[in-house]
């Protein structure tokens, strides 16, 4: 009897990568997400590609930080440096920078150098020494107590600085803060009546004043005299507060002074008179601050609890409070813990602390106030890691790293793993791609999140101290002191790059799309479909059932052409299995094509 045929049942299946996601460090990572990765790039997603090679512009001996403009600038050990040319002398140590307009202002040193007339020197001023305190001018016009003067002074204040003046013995309630208005040669004049001077009381008759006995009030004691001859106008009587002085016909003549009130009362008219202070203290004083950032012409900055804005368009000067639109401006929070960051965003200066945001609102003093708006700001000791890529802006919170626009942070980093708490983080923007180098408390990484595809590369163990991004290309400053250009466009190339990619488990038996099998499986072979650059390399691995044991696959070798190779893998069922590809030099990987067939539960 002639028995049907039975078809067999072909259970080989082809499982087909054309698309690679990102880096996924998680258990729940899938086929084609990769689980961990060295000097891969998303520049050809969904395609994979090594990172291109980096450009070295330099090597610092003790690298403190960086930024840029129109040109970068750093800090290498003592010297400040602008466009590679040294400009001044800092202190050694990290620094932190702000740009506004020509000038690059370097804290916590609170020096400044300003491109445009290629000068160097310090925020703040001070003069100290023996000074005259006395009525002068202003505007061309006499002004009472206004002046002070210095025989000799080289005075390097300038019209509109705030003062603060200390060291008046004679007058105490000389220190203090007042505005600079003029400067004349050695004298500086200041508001009418701005200051106290010495005081005479002078008593001019209108008519005449018989001789007499008299009294008169000068503060709070009444005094009483004799006056032997009688005054004319144009005579006066001078009190300096010790000796009671009559000129009479141009003499002149003391008499005699004692408590009382007998006879008629004369009024005594007060006059300012000069006087001197031998140590004067005359300042101009920046705050110390922590963070920095410009914003709507102002300089802004943190420190402990207080916000502090300079004065419109001047970021010397922040004690300037005339109840003007350009005043100066400060606020304390009165909330819990200190400032860990500040950033100007969607034009508004923004404040951090670990546990809050605070947004500035407002275009004036008179009407400026913060309010916070979230929960989630930047861990403390990564300040550096706030940076704008695609219009919004990131950072590294205590949990992870966040994406804020202006409303609540969105954790974005859970795919970078979800159990690491990262730290001491640094950042940088090319525009579209946000570069973060973060330590887990043991190893540094350097991570790089595509706004454009929400996905997440690793490129090396790079530590980052800054990023600055000039001449149309992204710079990384590491604390090594060496500088890259990251796309490789300026300085010298860094030679073929080595990579690496290891894929998460796989463990899917494609009978349809979606099916899964809990049964082992067999690797028939693997097929590569990419490109390799002439003298480059790659080379394919494997594990199974997580041994921690790596076979070898096969290596190919670079070619100018597209082509797709088959690599034989070793015969062996199991549960699931690990695949790694690692190169040297430049590499597109198309598409990854495995053969499996399945076994039963047990083998």
């Amino acid at each position: 009897m002639k028995l049907p045929e039975m078809p067999a049942r072909n259970i080989m299946r082809p499982a087909v990568q054309t698309a690679f996601g990102g880096l996924n460090h998680n258990l729940r990572a899938r086929d084609g997400e990769l689980w961990w990765m060295k000097n891969l790039s998303g520049r050809e997603f969904p395609l994979l590609t090594p990172r291109e090679p980096r450009g070295l512009l330099g090597t610092l001996e003790a690298p403190g930080g960086i930024g840029a403009g129109d040109a970068a600038w750093w800090t290498d050990g003592t010297g400040f440096y602008y466009d590679g040319a040294r400009k001044g002398t800092v202190t050694a140590g990290e620094k932190i920078f702000a740009a506004m307009g020509s000038l690059v202002l370097i804290f916590p040193d609170k020096k400044y150098y300003d491109a445009a007339g290629d000068d160097f020197g310090s925020m703040e001023e001070s003069w100290s020494g023996e000074a005259a305190f006395r009525s002068g001018t202003y505007a061309g016009l006499s002004a009472r107590a206004n002046t002070i003067s210095a025989p000799g002074a080289a005075w390097a204040f300038r019209p509109g600085d705030a003062l603060t003046l200390s060291g008046c013995l004679r007058h105490p309630e000389n220190n203090k803060t007042l505005i600079l208005r003029e400067v004349e040669g050695d004298e500086l004049h200041f508001d009418e009546n701005a200051l106290t001077l010495d005081k005479r009381w002078v008593y001019r008759p209108e008519e005449g004043t018989e001789a007499g006995t008299y009294h008169f009030k000068p503060e709070e004691t009444a005094l009483q005299f004799t006056l032997t001859a009688a005054l004319s106008p144009g005579d006066s009587l001078c009190w300096d507060g010790e000796v009671l002085t009559a000129c009479i016909g141009g003499g002149s003549a003391a008499i005699p002074v004692e408590e009382g009130s007998g006879g008629a009362e004369l009024t005594f008219a007060a006059e300012p008179v000069d006087c001197e202070e031998s140590a004067v203290t005359i300042a101009r004083t920046v705050p110390d601050l922590d963070y920095l950032c410009v914003n709507e012409n102002r300089l802004w900055g943190c420190r402990g609890d207080t916000i502090y804005a300079s004065k419109l368009g001047d970021p010397f000067n922040f004690q300037v409070f005339e109840g003007l639109a350009t005043d100066s401006w400060q606020s304390e929070t009165l909330d819990a813990g200190e400032f860990t960051g500040c950033v100007s965003y969607l034009g508004y200066p923004i404040f951090f602390k670990e546990e809050a945001v605070y947004k500035v609102y407002g275009d004036k003093p008179a009407n400026y106030q913060w309010t916070p708006s979230a929960r989630l700001g930047v861990r403390a000791g990564c300040h550096r890691s706030l940076a704008i890529a695609g219009e919004t802006l990131y950072y590294l919170s205590r949990v992870g790293v966040c994406a804020y626009t202006g409303g609540i942070p969105a954790l974005i980093s859970d795919a970078l793993g979800s159990s690491v708490r990262w730290q001491d983080a640094a950042a940088g923007s090319d525009g579209v791609r946000y570069y973060v180098s973060m330590s887990d408390g043991e190893a540094w990484s350097l991570f790089v999140y595509d706004t454009r595809y929400r996905t997440w590369h690793r490129e090396d163990d790079a530590h980052a101290l800054g990023f600055a991004f000039w001449d149309g290309a992204l710079g990384m400053l590491c604390a090594d002191g060496c500088l890259w250009s990251l796309d490789g466009s300026r300085g010298t190339p860094e030679g073929e790059v080595s990579w690496e990619a290891e894929f998460a488990d796989f463990d899917r038996f494609f009978e349809t799309s979606d099916s899964y099998s809990q049964n082992k499986k067999g690797l028939l072979r693997l097929q590569l479909r990419c490109s390799l650059s002439a003298g480059s390399s790659l080379e394919a691995l494997v594990m199974y059932d997580s041994d921690g044991l790596w076979h070898s696959l096969g290596t190919l070798e670079g070619a100018a052409a597209k082509k797709s190779d088959n690599l034989p893998m070793i015969l062996r069922r199991c549960d699931h299995f690990r695949l790694k590809l690692r190169g040297v030099g430049n590499a597109v990987i198309y598409s990854l094509t495995e053969v499996r067939y399945s076994g039963s539960n047990l083998q």
